[in-house]
C-alpha cells in the first residue's frame, strides 16, 4: 500500500511491519471495532492461493488460547486476500538463539508452547511451520505462537501441493520456500508424507534444543544435507551439552525429536502438565522414552560412547569410526545390500488409449498415466513400474503403447506386476471422457473400474481427481503420498509431459530439446516442482556431455551448478520429489561431492524404489572409488537397476565401464554391446566397446565398432580420435592421418585429447622420440598442477587419455615412460593398472 491509499477495506493502514515475497504485514486499525490489529495482505494471489489462505485462516479463527495470537478476521478486498490477527508486541525466539537459556526459562517456554499446540491439535489443526520466527515472547514473558492462519486441518483437506511455509509473508525469499523452514521440518514432512500433530512436536523439539544449546541439531551447509540430517541423523545428546538441565527435560526434548512419529508423545497435554509451574520436571518420569522405545541407532551410540570411556587410548579411533559410519558413502554402501522393493505390490500403469485420435490431445495419454502414477508412487506398500519399462515391455510383445495390449497375462509376467492399470479417453464436443480399469495381471479379471466425464477446460482438475480417485477405487485408503504437486496451467503440464517423452531417446539433441521444453514450462510456472526436477536432470546430462565429449569443462561446470540450483529449488518446493534428489545426486557426483551424491541418490531410492536411474547414480558413485568393497557396492546397484529395467542401456553401458576398469574386458564388451543393441545411437557405448577391444589387442574389431558408431553419430570427435588410434595400430597410416586432420582444433590446446592426438600424429609420421617427449612433458605438467582440484569428469577423461598415451609409449618400446604414464592414469582414476595386466600392449613392453 502507498501513502495515497491508507485504507484497505474497513482497515486503516498505520505502519508497514514487514514485507516479503508473498505479501505485506501492516499495523492497522479495524474501523469497525476500533482496535489495532496485525493485517497480513497477500499480493499476486491466484485463485488457488486466495481460497487456501482465506479457508485456512477461518479455521484458525476458532482457536482461543492465551499462547496463540488470535485470528480476528479473514476475507478479501477486491480479490486480494487478508488476515487480521492480534497485534502482539515483543521479539521472536530467534532473538534468543545463540545464548543458551537456563533450565527454568526453557521449561517455561516449553510448557507454554506445548499447551498452545495441544489446544490447536484438539481442534484438528496442525501448524506445520513451528520455528523461532513464528514464536514471539512478550515483555511479560508470555509466549505467543504466530501464523496459525497458514495451518491445515488434518491431512485430508490439503489444497494442491501447498505447504504452510508458502504463506509466511514476512520472509524475503524465493517463492515457495521460507528460509530456514526445512531445518525445522519433521522427517515425515521432509519426505512429503501426511502430517499430524506429531509433526509439530518434532519442530518444537528442534526449537527447544536450539534454545538449550545455541546450536541447531540438523542444519547443514546445503538444503539436501539438512533434509538428510532431519531424516537420518541423531542430535548430540543434551546430557553432554547441557548436563545442568533436569534429566526429564532433556529426555522430553529428545522424545519430541524422535524420528518415528509413534515414538513422540501421544499428545502434548502430558508434556504441558509435566512442565507445569507446580510440577518439578524431575517428578515427571513419563516425559522420557522407555528403553524399549529407543531406536537401535541410539542404543548403538550409547554403547559406543561407553566403550570410548572405558578405552581412553582408543577414543579417537572410535570417534572416527562412528563418524565414517554416519557419512553418506557409508550409509549408501550398506544400503547396497538392502532390497528396497521387498513387501511391495507391483503396479504397472499403461499409457492410455486415445479412442478418437487427434494430434492436439495425444500428449494426454502419457500425462494421465503420469498423474495416476503420482497418486501411487509415494505409497510405501506399492512399487510403480517405471513408465519406460512399461513401454519397452509392450514393444517387445508387439503391442503399441497407447493401445490396448493383446495379452495382459504375458505383459504382467514381463513386468513382474500384480496389477495393471489401463485406461482410455476421448475428447467429444468440449468434454473429456475417460475410463480406467485395474486388472489382475495373472487372472486377467477386472478388479476395479470407474469413469470420469469433465469439461476439457477442467483438465488439471481432472488429473488431480484422478490422482485421488485411483487409490480410493483400489481400496488403498486416503492419500498416503503427502501434498499433491499440481500444475495450474495446462500448457505447463503439456510441456512437461512432452519433455519426458523426448528425453527417453537418450541422445544429446533429445536432451537439449527436453531442456528447452522444461525451461519454457518453468517460465510459465516457476513453482512447478516436477519441471524443475527434470530440468535439473537435463542440465546434469548436458553438463556431462560438454565436459566429456567436447572438453568444455568450464562450461560443463556452469551447467552443473545451474542444475544443482534447480534441483535444490525442486526439493524446497516438494521435499518428496524423488527425481529431484536423483538429479542432485548425479550433479554432485560430477562436481566431485561423493558424500552429497550418495546421500541424495539414496534418498531418491528410498522415496521411489523403482527409480532405476537413481540406482545408476549410486553405482557410478562407488564405481569411481578405489577398493573392492566400493566396486562390489557398485555392482550390486547396477544389478538392482537392471533387475528393474533390463532394457536400461545406460546401466548396461556404465556397468561395462566399471567392468572394463576392473580388467574384466570380455564382460565389459558384452554390456557395451547390449547397450548398443538397445540404443544404436549411444555414442559412449561405442567408445566403451572400442576401448575394450583395443585393450584386448583386437584393433580390427574395434575399427568395425567405430565405423558403425560414426554411421550413427557422424559428428562424434571421440569416435574419430579412437579411429585414428585404431588405424595407426593396424598400420594404416593414411586413414590415421585423415582422421587426425579432421580433428585439428576439436579440443582446446591444453586438453589431454589434443596432447594425445599430437603425440599420435608424431608416431604416425615416424617420430617416436617426439611422441615420448611430448607425453613426458605433459605428464610433468600435470604432476606440477593441483590434481586434487580437478573435477570428477575431468579426472576420468585425463585417466583414459593418459592410458592411451601409456599404451602408445609401450607399443613404441618405451616401457619406463609407459609405466610412469600408467601410474598417473591410475592415480587419477584407480583401475588402470588392473586393465594393463590384461592388455597385450603392456605385456609386450
Amino acid at each position: 500500500m502507498t501513502p495515497d491509499t491508507p485504507h484497505f477495506g474497513s482497515y486503516r493502514l498505520l505502519v508497514l511491519l514487514g514485507e516479503g515475497a508473498m505479501g505485506e504485514v501492516w499495523k492497522a486499525l479495524d474501523l469497525r471495532l476500533e482496535r489495532e490489529v496485525a493485517l497480513k495482505i497477500l499480493k499476486d494471489a491466484d485463485d488457488l492461493r486466495r481460497k487456501a489462505l482465506i479457508g485456512e485462516a477461518k479455521l484458525a479463527c476458532q482457536l482461543n488460547h492465551p499462547n496463540i495470537a488470535h485470528i480476528y478476521d479473514a476475507g478479501e478486498v477486491d480479490g486480494t486476500p487478508y488476515i487480521a490477527m492480534e497485534l502482539v508486541e515483543g521479539e521472536t525466539l530467534r532473538a534468543l538463539v545463540g545464548r543458551p537459556l537456563d533450565g527454568a526459562a526453557l521449561q517455561d517456554l516449553a510448557r507454554q508452547a506445548a499447551a498452545a499446540l495441544h489446544h490447536a491439535h484438539q481442534k484438528g489443526i496442525v501448524h506445520r511451520d513451528i520455528k523461532p520466527e513464528n514464536m514471539l515472547l512478550t515483555e511479560d514473558g508470555q509466549l505467543k505462537i504466530l501464523d496459525f492462519g497458514i495451518a491445515r486441518r488434518g491431512v485430508e483437506d490439503l489444497p494442491l501441493g501447498q505447504t504452510s511455509h508458502h504463506m509466511t509473508l514476512v520472509e524475503s525469499t524465493a517463492p515457495g520456500y521460507s528460509q530456514g523452514t526445512p531445518a525445522y521440518m519433521s522427517p515425515e514432512q521432509a519426505n512429503g508424507q501426511p502430517l499430524t500433530g506429531q509433526s509439530d512436536q518434532f519442530s518444537l523439539g528442534v526449537v527447544l534444543y536450539e534454545l538449550a544449546t545455541a546450536h541447531h541439531p540438523f542444519r547443514r551447509a546445503s538444503l539436501v544435507d539438512t533434509l538428510y540430517a532431519v531424516t537420518r541423523d541423531e542430535p548430540r545428546p543434551l546430557s553432554e551439552l547441557r548436563p545442568d538441565l533436569p534429566r526429564t527435560l532433556q529426555d522430553a526434548i529428545h522424545r519430541l525429536m524422535s524420528k518415528e512419529a509413534r515414538n513422540r508423545f501421544p499428545n502434548l497435554q502430558a508434556l504441558a502438565a509435566g512442565l507445569s509451574e507446580d510440577n518439578p520436571t524431575a517428578q515427571a518420569p513419563h516425559l522420557s522414552l522407555s528403553a524399549r522405545q529407543l531406536r537401535p541407532s541410539k542404543l548403538r551410540w550409547a554403547l559406543t560412547a561407553a566403550a570410548t570411556l572405558l578405552v581412553v587410548g582408543a577414543g579417537v579411533g572410535v570417534f572416527l569410526n562412528r563418524r565414517a559410519l554416519a557419512t553418506g558413502l557409508g550409509a549408501a554402501r550398506r544400503a547396497s545390500r538392502e532390497d528396497f522393493t521387498k513387501g511391495r505390490r507391483v503396479v504397472a500403469i499403461l499409457p492410455l488409449e486415445q479412442l478418437q485420435p487427434d494430434a492436439e490431445h495425444a500428449w494426454l495419454s502419457n500425462s494421465f498415466a503420469d498423474a495416476m502414477a503420482y497418486g501411487l508412487v509415494r505409497r510405501e506398500d506399492l512399487l510403480v513400474v517405471d513408465r519406460l519399462r512399461v513401454v519397452e515391455a509392450m514393444n517387445q510383445l508387439g503391442d503399441t503403447p497407447g493401445r490396448a495390449p493383446k495379452a495382459l497375462g504375458e505383459l504382467g509376467r514381463q513386468l513382474k506386476a500384480e496389477l495393471l492399470v489401463l485406461g482410455s479417453y476421448q475428447v467429444v464436443g468440449g468434454q473429456l471422457r475417460m475410463g480406467v480399469r485395474v486388472v489382475d495381471a495373472a487372472l486377467g479379471s477386472t478388479r476395479h473400474q470407474f469413469q470420469l466425464d469433465r469439461p476439457v477446460a477442467d483438465l488439471l482438475k481432472l488429473e488431480d481427481e484422478l490422482q485421488q480417485r485411483l487409490p480410493q477405487e483400489m481400496g488403498l485408503g486416503g492419500d498416503a503420498g503427502g501434498p499433491r504437486i499440481q500444475a495450474r496451467n495446462p500448457r505447463t503440464r503439456e510441456l512437461y509431459t512432452k519433455a519426458l517423452q523426448v528425453i527417453t531417446e537418450g541422445n544429446q539433441d533429445s536432451v537439449q530439446l527436453a531442456n528447452s521444453l522444461l525451461q519454457t514450462a518453468i517460465e510459465i510456472e516457476p513453482d512447478y516442482a516436477p519441471a524443475r526436477a527434470e530440468y535439473a536432470w537435463t542440465l546434469a546430462e548436458l553438463g556431462a556431455t560438454r565436459a566429456l565429449s567436447q572438453g568444455r569443462f568450464a562450461e560443463g561446470q556452469v551447467l552443473l551448478r545451474q542444475g544443482k540450483a534447480a534441483a535444490e529449488a525442486a526439493i524446497a518446493l516438494d521435499p518428496g520429489a524423488s527425481q529431484a534428489y536423483r538429479a542432485l545426486g548425479s550433479i554432485l557426483l560430477r562436481l566431485g561431492d561423493l558424500e552429497g551424491a550418495s546421500r541424495s541418490a539414496l534418498q531418491a531410492v528410498r522415496l521411489d524404489p523403482a527409480d532405476h536411474k537413481a540406482y545408476d547414480v549410486l553405482a557410478d558413485v562407488f564405481a569411481g572409488l578405489e577398493g573392492e568393497d566400493n566396486h562390489q557396492a557398485a555392482r550390486r546397484y547396477f544389478e538392482k537397476s537392471l533387475s528393474l529395467f533390463p532394457e536400461g542401456w545406460q546401466a548396461h553401458h556404465r556397468y561395462g565401464v566399471l567392468l572394463q576398469n576392473d580388467g574384466e574386458l570380455p564382460l565389459a564388451l558384452q554390456h557395451a554391446d547390449r547397450a548398443l543393441a538397445l540404443r544404436p545411437a549411444a555414442e559412449y557405448a561405442y567408445v566403451t566397446a572400442a576401448d575394450a577391444l583395443l585393450w584386448m589387442g583386437r584393433a580390427p574389431e574395434a575399427e568395425i565398432r567405430l565405423r558403425a558408431g560414426l554411421r550413427e553419430v557422424p559428428g562424434s570427435n571421440v569416435l574419430r580420435s579412437l579411429m585414428a588410434y585404431a588405424a595407426w595400430e593396424c598400420q594404416d597410416s593414411g586413414t590415421a592421418q585423415g582422421y587426425l586432420r579432421e580433428l585439428e582444433g576439436a579440443w582446446p590446446a591444453d586438453h589431454s585429447s589434443t596432447v594425445f592426438l599430437a603425440g599420435l600424429k608424431k608416431a604416425v609420421e615416424g617420430d617416436p622420440a617426439g611422441t615420448v617427449a611430448l607425453f613426458r612433458g605433459y605428464r610433468q605438467k600435470l604432476l606440477d598442477s593441483d590434481l586434487a582440484a580437478k573435477k570428477h569428469n575431468e579426472k576420468r577423461v585425463l585417466s583414459v587419455n593418459l592410458y592411451f598415451m601409456a599404451r602408445t609409449a609401450a607399443k613404441l618400446g618405451q616401457a619406463a615412460e609407459a609405466r610412469s604414464l600408467l601410474d598417473l592414469a591410475d592415480r587419477l582414476h584407480p583401475g588402470k593398472r588392473r586393465v594393463a595386466q590384461q592388455d597385450p600392449a603392456f605385456k609386450a613392453g
